[in-house]
């Protein structure tokens, strides 16, 4: 009978190609190799591009018991670092059973807001004054800073100002500008490089299976980051995206059409955060588009679905008119959001608007 296999982490998929992760890997190995590791890291990036798995992976290696081992996954060429699957503290991780590692994400139950609570925050502060439970490190990821707000910011301040020994905390953020500027001095600051849409799109064809949307187009809707094109595509945002320009194609628009689109796309509550989120990506793409288009002409950068839609909209305004609309429309969506408006009525307010001569 065949052993049981480990089940990863939550988020956790060591088989996910990483790509341009080689500057935490050398910096973290050449800092414990010195014997001076900074206590806060935080991995900065674009949405999707893998800075959580990037984390998970720094915290597997930092919690192994030989971290010498030359075998398993090697995630830094000449630097050494390597995982080794077998090691008893990376098995920990990988199973999410290990003492000495939290891992601190947005909870999805009875949590409108989507955010990490001033309360998850409070409890990383206990756990990190503990002992390790295993004479190693005491290692914890907020995956993301972006779902933290100043409250839980400034609650973390002081463990990034005092940290006790043997501690380690690595941040990710898609934001970081956002971040107050005491938590990002605080922190060795390392940015996770997403891929090319090529190879974002060859990660795609390992990841997804054929049918749906194209990968090529999928890669170039997320900008090349792997976890934003799977999150687009398993979420079903990008299948409401194409629906949404081949209503917005049109000479004449089928309302009634583009709100059944928008009840599904604006789906309330945790279950349709992923669906809201890449509503506002997607939308605030095909608006920079225009401006694009309106401006030069070019057509260069978009997905043939999406480019008779913006032919077909975007000549009506001009490059600065379409550029002013990117501007309010991502400040409206992420206060339609945050206050748990209606979403859906809210994007088919603005894509009717768009579908107008004039903007309001």
């Amino acid at each position: 009978m065949n052993e049981p296999q480990d089940a990863p982490a939550p988020g956790f998929d060591p088989e996910q190609p990483l790509i341009g992760h080689e500057m935490l890997t050398s910096a973290l190995a050449q800092s414990m190799a010195g014997g001076r590791v900074a206590h806060g890291w935080l991995l900065t990036g674009p949405a999707g591009s893998g800075k959580g798995l990037m984390a998970r992976l720094a915290a597997a290696w930092m919690l192994a018991e030989d971290r010498n081992a030359n075998a398993g996954l090697d995630l830094g060429g000449e630097t050494g670092f390597a995982l080794d699957r077998d090691d008893p503290g990376t098995g920990l991780v990988m199973r999410s059973v290990h003492p000495d590692l939290m891992i601190v994400e947005p909870d999805s139950e009875d949590n409108k807001s989507g955010q990490i609570k001033l309360a998850q925050i409070r409890k990383l502060l206990s756990f990190m004054g503990r002992k390790p439970a295993r004479d190693g490190w005491r290692v914890a990821v907020i995956d993301s800073m972006d779902d933290v707000n100043r409250n839980g910011a400034n609650a973390l301040l002081k463990l990034l100002e005092e940290p006790p020994a043997k501690t380690i905390l690595f941040l990710t953020a898609s934001r970081p500008g956002r971040l107050p500027p005491t938590i990002r001095s605080r922190c060795r600051v390392v940015r996770i490089v997403a891929p090319d849409s090529t190879a974002c799109s060859q990660i795609l064809d390992d990841r997804l299976a054929s049918g749906g949307m194209p990968h090529t187009e999928l890669a170039r809707l997320a900008n090349g980051a792997p976890g934003r094109a799977l999150k687009l595509a398993e979420s079903g945002a990008a299948d409401c995206y194409m629906a949404v320009c081949s209503l917005l194609a049109a000479p004449t628009l089928d309302q009634p059409a583009l709100s059944a689109m928008c009840t599904k796309w604006g789906k309330g509550g945790s279950d349709g955060a992923t669906l809201r989120d890449g509503a506002i990506w997607l939308i605030a793409r095909l608006l920079r588009l225009c401006a694009l288009h309106a401006n030069t002409g070019t057509l260069a950068e978009a997905c043939a679905f999406e480019a008779n839609a913006i032919k077909q909209i975007s000549v009506s305004r001009d490059a600065a008119a379409w550029a002013t609309a990117h501007a309010a429309f991502l400040g409206a969506a992420r206060q339609a959001d945050g206050l748990y408006l209606d979403f859906a009525h809210f994007l088919l307010r603005e894509l009717t608007n768009f579908h107008r001569k004039t903007l309001p």
